[in-house]
């Protein structure tokens, strides 16, 4: 069975719901959050604010941590007792559990041309026949790469492409094998053997990972970006142990021995306080192979729940959320990328004293409309923990030699259908 391509939210059943809106009084909202450093603090001030300007509205937002969000809110739920809202980064979780928000907001078509259909949290499945709403992504983190600029003027080199021009793969190749010659640097570029900083250069060289579903991806572009790390590992260009699951990556690039590093926009601020005053470095777009420009890019998202008893009131609370200027706010004060491509191409006033971390998560945030509609949907998708999981495994297999090239991708394909035919036994 072909999996659909959209990832797909269940139908809610939310007409009881609807019907309850009709004369509600005053609503105390429970917001469930968890963030990656100050994000639901950021949302307590920007919900107060709201409260302000609505005082029939109050919310309170309840922090827990990334790794208990899921397990907490599934638990509240089956206990029938939910919060109103939620910050999530896993939408499979709550299979029917979300609220449809189309008939309640006024302009229900802003978030629809707001966002990519890939990434509205709604089904586009015909099987389906599903078109309801039930919350968006309020930030991304994108993957792109990190580049030493220090020694390119070293070399007297150019920086391939002009200023956010996308250059080839080709053409970086033969940059940095050139920088290397000529300075210093150990090595022309470092990526961890790890979930998905593999996935952006391989959809840019040709993967096509919904070729026929996740299952019988066409992995071509994977291979041929495999073939370019093997090739720079035989010639002393990228560090091993990287590829054999060390981790170790950024540790090159921040000592001055890389001189591409590709990573994501997470890693900003912790890259420029190790690097500090050492060398200049940037995000440049990403390298163009035959499926173009493209990194890939994690989601998190807020998510309205069945259960809440005030959904008129929830819905409001969204289309305040979702408005350009609050999510250009929320984006500038948590140094996070907007995935909303109007927002993330404007001039985002990151809340940072560092110019460096500023303009590189600008650049970050350029890379979002570059972004192939693959990019972002994989990461929704229930089976990519699979995915990573096992090309973890089987890749770091085949570095060390002991696969081969073929095995090693044949070896991915088939974990990826078993997982897929017990989803659909267990469905």
């Amino acid at each position: 069975m072909k999996r659909p391509f959209f990832f797909i939210l269940p139908i809610v059943m939310s007409m009881a719901i609807l019907a309850s809106t009709a004369a509600q009084g005053p609503a105390a909202l429970r917001f469930l959050c968890f963030q990656d450093r100050n994000e639901c603090d950021v949302y307590a001030d920007l919900l107060a604010r709201f409260s302000e300007e609505n005082p029939d509205i109050s919310i309170a937002v309840e922090v827990v941590a990334e790794s208990e969000i899921h397990q907490r809110l599934a638990a509240e739920v089956e206990a029938g007792a939910p919060p109103d809202f939620a910050r999530v980064s896993d939408l499979d979780v709550l299979e029917g559990r979300y609220l449809n928000l189309r008939p309640l907001l006024p302009d229900p078509e802003y978030l629809y041309q707001s966002f990519p259909d890939e990434i509205i949290f709604r089904s586009m499945s015909s099987y389906f026949q599903d078109i309801g709403l039930y919350g968006y992504p309020d930030a991304a983190k994108v993957v792109a790469p990190f580049v030493n600029l220090s020694r390119f003027e070293e070399a007297g080199a150019l920086i391939p492409g002009a200023g956010e021009e996308v250059a080839s793969w080709d053409d970086w190749l033969a940059a940095l094998d050139e920088v290397v010659r000529t300075t210093e640097a150990a090595y022309a570029l470092s990526v961890d053997n790890k979930d998905h900083r593999l996935v952006g250069p391989a959809m840019s060289l040709g993967a096509d990972y919904y070729n026929n579903g996740l299952s019988s991806a066409d992995l071509d572009g994977l291979r041929d970006f495999l073939v370019i790390l093997t090739e720079l590992m035989e010639d002393g260009k990228t560090p091993t142990d990287t590829l054999l699951g060390t981790g170790k990556s950024q540790e090159y690039f921040v000592r001055g021995e890389a001189l591409m590093y590709i990573c994501g926009s997470w890693k900003v601020e912790e890259v420029a306080a190790q690097v500090g005053d050492a060398f200049e470095w940037a995000i440049v777009p990403n390298p163009a192979g035959a499926g173009g420009s493209t990194g890939v890019a994690q989601l998190t998202g807020l998510v309205a729940l069945a259960g809440t008893t005030q959904p008129q009131a929830v819905a409001k609370v969204f289309e305040y959320l979702s408005g350009p200027v609050v999510s250009t706010e929320f984006a500038a004060r948590t140094l996070t990328i907007p995935i909303n491509e109007s927002i993330a191409l404007r001039a985002i006033d990151y809340d940072t004293e560092d110019p460096v971390v500023a303009a590189a998560l600008s650049s970050f945030a350029r890379e979002v409309p570059r972004l192939q509609t693959q990019a972002i949907a994989l990461d929704l998708d229930p089976l990519a923990p699979v995915y990573y999981e096992a090309s973890n495994t089987y890749l770091r297999q085949y570095f060390a030699g002991e696969l081969t090239l073929e095995e090693a991708l044949s070896r991915l394909q088939e974990a990826i259908a078993a997982a897929e035919d017990n989803m659909y036994a267990e469905g």
